[in-house]
């Protein structure tokens, strides 16, 4: 009677999905230009998100998007997605998209998160 209470079975997600659970996400917003277009672009080009702006932090914003940046310690897999919100309601949703190392370290430094890649090179010898 009560089974709409239940919670989803994980079996049920798709393996991209519980292999980025267990990754450090960070989450960066960006100012809504064309939230379609993105995806669209993403698709072909995994480089596309670094054209968006990071809102400013102080600033209030009505419509962002969200890119959620999932990375393995050692950024040897990065995956990224996007969520569209419009007066803090979550109005859109992208697929997961997998990016470069370099890729990802270039986002993150946009918004002040520098990361040095040839620590991890170094690490691996």
């Amino acid at each position: 009677m009560f089974s709409f209470l239940k919670k989803k079975s994980t079996e049920a997600e798709p393996p991209l999905k519980k292999r980025i659970r267990y990754m450090k996400c960070r989450k960066i917003n960006y100012v809504d230009e064309d939230f379609e277009g993105l995806c669209s672009s993403m698709k072909t080009d995994p480089k596309a998100f670094l054209k968006l702006k990071p809102v400013n932090y102080y600033a209030i914003k009505n419509q962002y998007i969200m890119g959620m940046l999932y990375s393995e310690e050692d950024f040897s897999e990065n995956f990224i997605q996007f969520l569209h919100f419009e007066s803090e309601r979550q109005t859109g949703k992208s697929d997961i998209y997998p990016v470069d190392a370099e890729t990802a370290v270039k986002g993150l430094a946009k918004v002040g998160i520098i990361i040095d890649l040839k620590k991890f090179e170094n690490s691996d010898e």
